[in-house]
């Protein structure tokens, strides 16, 4: 005779199979998107790399950005600006302590005046109107200006005061305040970090702030400056919307003067990198759940983490749904068998992707028998049958 135990196991064993055999035609008891549905969702859904991480919307922004800005002017250098910090040599005009010239010719015969001490330097702040002023000549106008430039500026300025005939002057930027760029979150060493090398790319900015860290996700959010030329789908999109870029093409652009997908920055830009995240894997999976994304990690990684799928899963038909946007989702299907002979390739995963194995209708009714007899063993091995 069975006890109250035994039977309560053979009717739990027995609940699962039946529920597996009722819910077969269903494609499973795990939720999720059917095949059937999985199949007809990506007939409808335009053509697209599955493991593109960017949206169309995304794309058309950052192409057109990047034109605009290829098409413009291109600096030569880095341009002084409000707030920067000069260190400006003068050899025969400035003394330490800044007080400047000895025995200063009459106006109007230019000629070399005498060294009071050694050549010396003095740091200066570019005012908020871009300007800064030197002894003997007073304001000069320094914003805009490349070092070189200022050079020439005060050079020019020197000799038309009838100071010096053939100044020597050396202007060196201390501190960089004006033309920079913010480059954020999930990297080595984030900070503002100047425009100082000319024709500057999004990839550029990345790797002087030391490149992606351990953490960092395959995701870059790309906050254009408030000025950046405007195009029709960026009119159509919020102004305040950042760009997601996926990281992998970023880094990996070719060297196109900022063309395509990797844009030339601006003063102002903000780049974010952001972190991982979590992916969540559900369905006929060992162990369905949420688990950390990490660089580099594919489709068949994450349900590797979560167990590996079971012998009743379809894996003819794992769906990923993920979310691109405000507003734009995809939602595709990939063939693990295909990935698994190498006849297709391993898809991207990203913070925020659902993975669902679903089951296989031709499967999932031996698993049923399976788990029958598997309870039915368990409970004879336990307590006696008759």
């Amino acid at each position: 005779m069975l006890t109250q135990e035994g039977r309560f196991r053979l009717r739990r064993a027995a609940t699962s199979v039946a529920a597996v055999l009722l819910l077969a035609p269903f494609g499973g008891c795990a939720p999720g998107a059917k095949p059937a549905a999985n199949a007809a969702r990506a007939q409808a859904a335009p053509a697209v790399p599955a493991g593109d991480l960017m949206s169309s919307q995304d794309r058309t922004r950052l192409e057109a950005l990047a034109a605009a800005r290829a098409n413009g002017p291109s600096d030569d250098g880095y341009r002084i600006g409000p707030d920067d910090l000069l260190d400006i040599r003068i050899p025969d005009v400035l003394d330490g302590q800044g007080a400047g010239l000895l025995n200063r010719p009459a106006p109007g015969t230019p000629g070399p005046v005498a060294v009071a001490a050694a050549p010396a330097a003095q740091g200066l702040r570019v005012s908020d109107r871009g300007d800064i002023t030197l002894p003997f000549i007073g304001q000069v106008h320094a914003e805009g200006l490349t070092g070189t430039e200022l050079e020439a500026e005060i050079a020019r300025r020197l000799v038309k005061e009838g100071i010096l005939r053939q100044p020597r002057v050396s202007v060196q930027i201390v501190e960089y305040r004006s033309r920079v760029v913010a480059v954020i979150g999930s990297v080595e060493r984030p900070g503002l970090y100047p425009l100082t090398r000319p024709r500057a790319t999004l990839a550029d900015m990345i790797w002087a702030a030391g490149g992606p860290a351990k953490e960092a996700g395959r995701v870059v959010e790309f906050a254009p400056a408030a000025d950046s030329a405007p195009s029709r789908a960026a009119e159509a999109a919020p102004a305040s919307a950042p760009i997601r870029v996926d990281v992998e093409l970023l880094l990996h652009a070719p060297v196109d003067h900022g063309q395509g997908i990797n844009a030339r920055v601006r003063p102002g830009d903000v780049i974010t990198v952001s972190p991982a995240g979590s992916v969540l894997v559900d369905g006929w999976v060992q162990k369905p759940g949420s688990y950390p994304v990490t660089r580099g990690l594919t489709l068949s990684g994450a349900i590797a983490a979560a167990g590996g799928d079971m012998f009743a899963s379809d894996r003819h038909h794992a769906a990923v749904k993920r979310t691109l946007g405000p507003g734009e989702e995809r939602s595709f299907t990939v063939d693990l068998e295909a990935v698994r002979e190498g006849r297709a390739p391993d898809v991207p995963i990203t913070d925020g992707d659902v993975v669902r194995v679903p089951a296989s209708t031709i499967r999932v009714v031996p698993y049923g028998a399976y788990t029958l007899l598997k309870g039915l063993v368990y409970v004879g091995g336990s307590v006696p049958l008759f």
